[in-house]
C-alpha cells in the first residue's frame, strides 16, 4: 500500500502498488494546469489519450523525451500522433553527448492559474504498460521549489535540443518560448546567455 513520508510525499512501491500508482498518475494527466513531462519510455496507450484529450481542452503540455526510446517501433507512432495533434514534443539525448540518454521520470502539472494544486511526480517507473508490474518506486508530492527546478532543467533540455540536435526533432519548428531557460540552467547545460 502507498504510504506518506511526510504530509506531502507519498510513495509507492511496484509491482504491489503498481495498480493505484498507475490510477493516481492517470488521473492526475487531466490535471487543469500547464504540464512540463520528461521521460524515457513513453508507451503507455492510457496516457497518451489523456495527453491528447487535455491538449483538445487546451492545457499547455511540454513534453521532452529520450531519442533512443522514440524510435522503437511501440513508440514512434505515439509520439508522431502527439505531434500531429499540435503538442509540443522535443526529442533530445543528454548535453553530456548524444551517446548518453535522458533517463529521467518526472511530471509537474502546475494548474495554480486555474485555481488547483500543485502535482509533481518523480520516480525509476518508465511511462509505458509494463512499468506498473516491475520493481519500480514513485512518488507523489507538491513542492514549489522541485517544481521551479524541474521545469528550468526542461526549459534547459529542451533549448539544448533545440540548438544542437535540431535533426532529431519532429516538429517542424521550435516551440515559441524554446529559449527562455533560466540563467544557471543555460550556464548548467552549456547554452549561451541571453
Amino acid at each position: 500500500m502507498p504510504f506518506t513520508i511526510d504530509t506531502e510525499i507519498t510513495c509507492y512501491l511496484l509491482p504491489q502498488d503498481g495498480p493505484i500508482a498507475k490510477q493516481d498518475f492517470l488521473m492526475h494527466l487531466m490535471d487543469p494546469g500547464e504540464t512540463w513531462i520528461i521521460a524515457y519510455a513513453f508507451t503507455l496507450s492510457d496516457m497518451i489519450q489523456d495527453l491528447l484529450n487535455a491538449h483538445a481542452k487546451g492545457l499547455p503540455l511540454h513534453l521532452y523525451l529520450d531519442y533512443s526510446q522514440s524510435t522503437g517501433k511501440t513508440e514512434q507512432p505515439l509520439v508522431k500522433q502527439l505531434v500531429a495533434a499540435g503538442i509540443e514534443v522535443t526529442i533530445g539525448t543528454s548535453p553530456a553527448g548524444s551517446e548518453f540518454i535522458c533517463h529521467t521520470k518526472g511530471i509537474v502539472s502546475d494548474p495554480a492559474a486555474n485555481g488547483g494544486s500543485l502535482w509533481c511526480w518523480e520516480g525509476s517507473t518508465n511511462f509505458s504498460l509494463s512499468a506498473w508490474q516491475q520493481v519500480n518506486t514513485a512518488m507523489v508530492f507538491s513542492s514549489q521549489k522541485w517544481r521551479d527546478e524541474f521545469v528550468a532543467q526542461f526549459e534547459a533540455l529542451r533549448q539544448f535540443a533545440w540548438t544542437h540536435e535540431r535533426n532529431l526533432q519532429l516538429m517542424s519548428a521550435p516551440p515559441k518560448d524554446e529559449a527562455k531557460a533560466p540563467p544557471a540552467s543555460r550556464k548548467r547545460y552549456g547554452l549561451p546567455a541571453q
